[in-house]
């Protein structure tokens, strides 16, 4: 109430959020897309989208479009909430404002990026400047949300510095997830992404009714689980060591090495491989000699080679997670268990681990996450795509990666993605919940 008493002699702000909103409302009448059909241009306006309506001399029919309607109900409740209630509650008016206002933009944002494939039988279609003014008065409401927001005291300057932030997680994180309609689509570039069929679970069926099902699943397993166990144990082994290196430069040197091969693109491993295992120029090849066996054409020793690249490859970024976690332990702890009597074995053991476990939790829950996922460039490009090693080295993603290339069925790549993304979400809760009934305080929530 202070706060909202210190602002009550500023400009009320909030009084713009009718005009707005209106001029939203107004910009429906204005053209939404334009396409070209028999070599002439044609504009449509919002209310196109709205209501439907007979294009390209009648021999089309443009249906409602479901985000221009959630724009327009979003705009709606804007005019209502400025009328209603932002003169009597502005802490409850910025609320809506902005869930509103946001809304409405995050719709006309897809809707915009889609008008590609709204009407198949123009030549091309695309937006037009009705939208682009309609997107600006959404973006001047949700500024204005904002701001009433920080006159009554909800948001603070820091919460402005972390927007970019956030609105970065918005558009690459949370927009891209309205594609997971197309998983149960079958796609028809002639129909459009909107209007092609619904289809249900067949594309689901694909991952599993195939002769490679068994096989893509397991090694997609297995390897993931050889890599968080023996990632975490090394990781936590070589932090350790880490920690143990008196000399400061030393120290920050064998970071930087250690953590060298995590910044190196996948090709350039590819080749580093390649020069140790390469049938006529490789290294161990030219060693073993006439003992020497085509590494790209044998399956028995790619487990182990795929295993020990990807910690290879892994090893410092986990390292220097664990030896940062390491330097925030409390000094007290181990001069306390000195004045004990404790060796550093003792002291590992009952400072330093136990002070370590709500990390190794956390990282072991992040990767349990991603469990059904695999190391696309590890697996497809490390061993040369060779088809001599498919039942070692295919996975998921690069099972639905050569079947995308020969098909071009892009509803099978995202009903795989929809499907690791599920089975994650569901290990990662199952596991949480075991460890919150072994130890609750070192569960995630």
């Amino acid at each position: 109430m202070k706060k909202l008493a210190k602002t009550e002699g500023r400009f009320p702000a909030y009084l713009l959020a009718l005009p707005l909103a209106l001029a939203s409302f107004a910009c429906l009448l204005l053209p939404f897309v334009h396409y070209k059909y028999k070599a002439k241009v044609y504009q449509a306006n919002g209310s196109a989208f709205l209501m439907g309506r007979d294009i390209c001399g009648g021999t089309f029919r443009l249906t409602p479009h479901v985000l221009v309607w959630i724009a327009f109900a979003a705009a709606l409740l804007c005019v209502l909430v400025a009328i209603f209630i932002s003169r009597k509650n502005r802490v409850l008016g910025s609320k809506l404002l902005c869930a509103f206002s946001g809304l409405g933009l995050v719709c006309l944002v897809i809707f915009s990026a889609s008008t590609g494939t709204m009407i198949p039988a123009a030549k091309s279609v695309g937006s037009s400047y009705g939208v682009y003014v309609c997107i600006l008065t959404l973006i001047l409401q949700f500024a204005l949300a904002l701001y009433e927001m920080r006159e009554v005291g909800l948001v603070n300057s820091l919460f402005f510095m972390m927007l970019p932030g956030l609105l970065y997680l918005l558009i690459n994180n949370y927009i891209p997830m309205f594609g997971l309609f197309i998983a149960f689509k079958k796609i028809d570039y002639t129909k459009g992404l909107w209007r092609s069929d619904w289809v249900g679970f067949d594309n689901f069926k694909y991952l599993f009714h195939t002769k490679d099902a068994w096989i893509i699943t397991r090694n997609t397993l297995l390897y993931n689980f050889a890599f968080i166990i023996l990632g975490l144990l090394t990781g936590l082994i070589v932090g350790l060591a880490l920690n143990e290196v008196f000399s400061r430069k030393l120290q920050k040197f064998y970071q930087t090495t250690i953590l060298l091969p995590q910044l190196i693109s996948i090709i350039i491993v590819t080749y580093i491989v390649f020069a140790f295992l390469g049938n006529d120029v490789g290294l161990l090849t030219t060693l073993l000699g006439d003992k020497a066996q085509n590494f790209y054409a044998t399956p028995k020793y790619w487990p182990f080679i795929l295993t020990f690249v990807h910690l290879w490859k892994g090893l410092g970024y986990n390292a220097v997670i664990f030896l940062s976690s390491i330097c925030g332990i409390d000094k007290n702890l181990y001069d306390a268990a000195k004045v004990d009597g404790a060796t550093k074995w003792q002291q590992l053991l009952h400072v330093t681990l136990p002070q370590l476990k709500p990390t190794i939790v956390t990282l072991f829950l992040l990767q349990c996450g991603r469990i059904f996922y695999s190391d696309f460039g590890l697996f497809y490009e490390v061993p040369l795509h060779a088809g001599a090693l498919a039942n070692i080295t295919e996975t998921i993603d690069t099972y639905v990666y050569k079947a995308l290339m020969v098909s071009s069925n892009i509803s099978t790549s995202s009903a795989a993605g929809a499907f690791q993304a599920v089975v994650g979400f569901l290990l990662v809760v199952t596991v949480n919940r075991i460890v919150k009934k072994v130890d609750e305080e070192n569960a995630l929530f």
